[in-house]
């Protein structure tokens, strides 16, 4: 009996535990499919999810090679298969609210994202000084500056940026505000050109008082008793390389092809069909509304040494006049835009190197916007204006859609399910 027994309650827990082995498989078994589920669901979401941010950033591209575009259905690549996509695009002034829709591949998994970007131009103008040069002011000569009232940020006038300056022997170098140039001492009585968007032209007006001369604003207590703090100088190896400064570009070779970079971005983006003898009052018009190259950006390279004479381009219509050698301004010359004077400082230049180019400026000649160069300035003799337009400079970025970047909203992109 005593060996029934013991048998019958072997049995007894043999079946226990096999109910609770049945019972521990089963709830494994749910588990196991309550997790690949969830993994799937997972893999579904993240699928969703690079669908439809994929279509906000070709919704970016697109808006930022169209303003007009508003939206598309497409197909993104994902693994060897596609997943649905629906964009649409909600644009206000100069930026666009994207919106994207995005299925897994299966169909069942959904994702909708929203960002905001902004259509901001390349060319940064806003803080650039009317004269910046990666070389030294000159020491003689008669400059006029009319600063840009915000080139250190709000309220704070920069007139020039430089490596080098000294004010010295018979210079006669100041800057002004636009209201003293056009109304100061003999300024007031001289011929003022009003233009549709308030700002004045006037080609003999001056800054006739050097309440500000060129001068080393760390040395001034010692070596001058005025103010400078619209001239900016600074260590060779602290001022930003001019070049980059503008275009946002690194001049020097950094893909190493042997060709530098500023070179490539000239042959991209610049008409080289003008030459220094084909510069005159009407070049600007091309970039134009109705223009033969209407939207692209008002950009024309000339290789070798240039004087100008005349009058350059137009307050309606200016440009960017990039001078591949040296630069001569003489008196009666009248220039809008931006006027570059560029030597071969760099490492893998495609013609031979030459430092030596600079700008020289000869006369009373007038220039409306910005001078640079990433060499020297010369200024032997004669009265030279150099004018600030911030209306003037806007027109370079605002000609077309060809020149444009996006930048994103922070903290505007949101998952909306």
């Amino acid at each position: 009996m005593k060996g029934r027994q013991a048998g019958a309650a072997t049995l007894f827990v043999t079946v226990i535990i096999l109910a609770l082995l049945t019972v521990i498989a089963a709830v494994s078994a749910k588990i196991g499919m309550f997790e690949l589920k969830t993994s799937s669901n997972t893999n579904r979401a993240k699928e969703a999810l690079a669908a439809a941010q994929g279509g906000l950033d070709y919704g970016a591209v697109r808006y930022l090679d169209d303003a007009s575009w508003a939206g598309e259905s497409l197909y993104m690549p994902y693994g060897s298969t596609n997943a649905s996509v629906s964009v649409s695009a909600v644009t206000g002034t100069d930026s666009v609210v994207l919106n994207a829709s995005g299925e897994s591949v299966d169909t069942t998994g959904l994702a909708r994202v929203e960002e905001k970007f902004a259509r901001v131009p390349l060319l940064d103008i806003g803080e650039l000084p009317p004269l910046m040069a990666n070389g030294n002011f000159p020491d003689s000569g008669s400059f006029s500056i009319v600063t840009n009232p915000n080139g250190g940020g709000p309220g704070v006038p920069v007139s020039g940026w430089t490596t080098e300056a000294v004010k010295k022997g018979v210079s006669s170098w100041q800057t002004c505000n636009v209201d003293e140039w056009l109304y100061e001492g003999t300024n007031d009585s001289k011929a003022k050109l009003p233009q549709s968007d308030g700002f004045t032209l006037c080609h003999t007006c001056r800054c006739s008082q050097a309440e500000n001369p060129i001068c080393d604003p760390k040395d001034v207590a010692v070596n001058d008793t005025y103010d400078c703090t619209d001239i900016v100088i600074d260590d060779p190896t602290e001022i930003p390389d001019v070049f980059t400064n503008l275009f946002g570009v690194e001049p020097e070779d950094n893909d190493s092809n042997g060709v530098d970079d500023w070179y490539e971005f000239m042959q991209a983006f610049a008409k080289t069909d003008v030459t220094c003898a084909g510069l005159n009052s009407t070049v600007g018009n091309r970039f134009y509304a109705g223009g033969a190259d209407e939207g692209q950006l008002p950009l024309i390279w000339i290789e070798g040494d240039c004087t100008i004479n005349g009058a350059v381009a137009s307050y309606d219509a200016p440009v960017i006049l990039f001078i591949h050698g040296e630069v001569t301004l003489n008196g009666g010359a009248i220039f809008y835009g931006i006027l570059f004077g560029f030597s071969d400082r760099y490492n893998q230049a495609p013609t031979p190197n030459n430092e030596d180019f600079i700008v020289k400026v000869t006369g009373s000649p007038t220039l409306y916007g910005v001078l640079l160069s990433n060499q020297d300035l010369d200024a032997t003799n004669g009265s030279f204006s150099l004018v600030y337009s911030e209306t003037l400079l806007k027109k370079l970025v605002n000609v077309g859609d060809t020149f444009y970047e996006l930048a994103r909203y922070p903290g505007s992109w949101t998952d909306t399910k």
